[in-house]
């Protein structure tokens, strides 16, 4: 699994730090959530061989 971080809403992005375009691991991207706590972020997972548009969102269920 590939990951990245995007800003969770509108505020966010119109207040928040800047987002890296890159993938990341899972703890990379944790990391990069809790390393910026003044902006809200949500975390996208694809598979590693999925074509590079098709992100979903990580659930909160598995415990990011």
């Amino acid at each position: 699994m590939e990951y990245r971080v995007q800003f969770a809403n509108y505020w966010s992005e119109k207040s928040g730090d800047e987002v890296t375009a890159e993938t990341m691991s899972l703890q990379d991207a944790r990391r990069w959530v809790s390393n910026h706590p003044q902006t809200e972020y949500v975390i996208l997972q694809r598979e590693a061989d999925a074509p590079g548009a098709v992100w979903s969102l990580l659930s909160l269920e598995n415990d990011w």
